[in-house]
């Protein structure tokens, strides 16, 4: 084999491995480049964008990536339409009492209508102040930075307690309010947020329930790691269509939670956004024939 020969052979085989290399380098580089693309636009505020189908069905580590952004970037986007339309409740929330307010002081300056305006005046405060309260109540409970003192909690002590306040609410409907607890319950948590979820849950439930009825209040254990609460009241219940939707802030069912029954829509949020913080879940569901039951397990 002469020079030439062995020249020739080490262009083609330095060409063949050029083009392989090439084609290998667009192989790999280009996914990332379309990535990077994907993330500036998504920086830019386009939370539609998502990365193409082509690199996710990749069989390869750059595929797995491609999903996973895909899925960051879904929880991105539900989690900034959240807040853009907790925003516009709350201001929708804060109009009405807002203009109350106004009417009412003006009034108050005629002195035309004597106590009328500051009674109105102070009712259109307490439900602001109760709004506001429970505002910053989900904001503490969603902010991550703010640690929270977790030690172990008697979970049965706790929910006898707000039984028992229930209970003195209750009458003026003619309810009665019952607890099922075979013995006392430890879940390592927070005493003073554990009593503000499950309070909520059982004021909205004597809020709720028919005239004459009962909300029952149960606690088990379901296994060695968890604890099960059950509220449930006789009401009307929720749509099917609107169990999953309850626990958002603001969010009403026009037949049974309307602004006439003095709620503001937060109290299912925070109860929601506490057992979760507590590695637990809560759900709720329609029971036969009639009334509501909300399942929560803490757990212990």
């Amino acid at each position: 084999m002469n020079r030439a020969e062995v020249a020739l052979r080490l262009l083609v085989a330095f060409s063949v491995s050029g083009v392989i290399c090439y084609l290998l380098t667009i192989y790999l580089t280009g996914p990332i480049l379309r990535l990077r693309e994907v993330a500036q636009q998504l920086a830019q505020g386009k939370l539609s964008t998502r990365a193409t189908p082509i690199i996710e069905r990749r069989g390869d580590e750059l595929g797995a990536l491609a999903r996973d952004f895909n899925t960051m970037a879904d929880h991105i986007q539900e989690l900034i339409s959240t807040q853009r339309q907790l925003i516009l409740d709350i201001s929708h929330e804060l109009r009405s009492p807002l203009a109350r307010l106004n009417v009412a002081l003006d009034l108050a300056k005629e002195g035309k209508a004597g106590n009328l305006p500051f009674d109105r005046m102070e009712s259109d405060l307490t439900r602001l102040d109760e709004m506001i309260g429970r505002l910053l109540m989900i904001a503490k409970v969603d902010t991550a930075s703010m640690p929270v003192e977790m030690t172990s909690v008697d979970l049965t002590e706790i929910v006898g307690q707000i039984v028992d306040d229930a209970r003195f609410e209750a009458q003026k409907r003619d309810v009665v309010v019952v607890i099922e607890a075979r013995e006392h319950y430890h879940v390592r948590g927070n005493a003073e947020l554990l009593h503000s979820a499950i309070e909520n849950i059982v004021r909205n439930a004597v809020r709720y329930t028919s005239v004459g009825t009962s909300v029952e209040v149960s606690l088990k254990r379901e296994d060695n790691s968890q604890l099960s609460i059950e509220i449930r009241d006789h009401g009307n219940g929720v749509p099917d269509n609107e169990l999953g939707r309850i626990f958002q802030p603001f969010h009403r069912v026009a037949e049974a939670r309307d602004r006439e029954s003095g709620g503001v829509g937060l109290g299912l949020a925070i109860a929601d956004r506490i057992v979760r913080l507590h590695g637990g879940f809560i759900r709720a569901e329609n029971i036969q024939p009639s009334g509501l039951k909300i399942l929560i397990e803490i757990p212990s």
